[in-house]
């Protein structure tokens, strides 16, 4: 979508579609088509990130310069070598980087999955806690959810920092 006009008219009415669409809608709808169990939570955990997602992917293909793919198709480089090589090489620490950003916002939609018809988890711990007691109980939760979340962060630079050394040399 990010590169090719084609594919871009057939799926940006989906793409706009999918950035106005409230994610906690997507609970019902995963619920009626999966049920109730873990493959529901994986579906809307897929869903989720997908609509997340993919307006920064097509961002960080389309803001690759045409330079680049001019310079390849002059050196002989077919579609899908262009596609492969250039657009993929070239948009990839942004790619990573909003899934790294995707990952923090994750943490919403994991506990917003296990809240729903849960019978253990982190979600359930909080509903438990908020109807019966003792309300500390969520404040610890929070407290794991955040430590869990920095510790990945955290991991995810890591790993930035490995694959795009030259990010950091600005």
């Amino acid at each position: 979508m990010g590169s090719f006009s084609t594919f871009k008219a057939l799926f940006s009415p989906l793409a706009t579609f999918g950035a106005y669409l409230p994610i906690p809608a997507l609970v019902p709808l995963t619920l009626s088509l999966f049920g109730i169990g873990e493959i529901q939570k994986f579906m809307f955990l897929a869903l989720a990130f997908f609509v997340y997602l993919l307006p920064l992917i097509v961002k960080a293909v389309d803001g690759v310069d045409n330079v680049y793919l001019q310079t390849a198709y002059t050196l002989g480089a077919n579609r899908w070598q262009t596609a492969r090589r250039v657009l993929l090489g070239i948009s990839l620490p942004q790619i990573f980087h909003a899934m790294r950003l995707g990952f923090g916002i994750g943490w919403t939609y994991i506990i917003l999955a296990e809240m729903v018809a849960s019978d253990r988890g982190l979600g359930t711990i909080i509903i438990v806690a908020q109807r019966r007691g003792p309300r500390e109980h969520i404040y610890l939760v929070l407290l794991v959810i955040v430590a869990i979340a920095y510790i990945t962060d955290r991991a995810w630079a890591r790993i930035e920092r490995h694959l795009f050394p030259y990010r950091e040399m600005s």
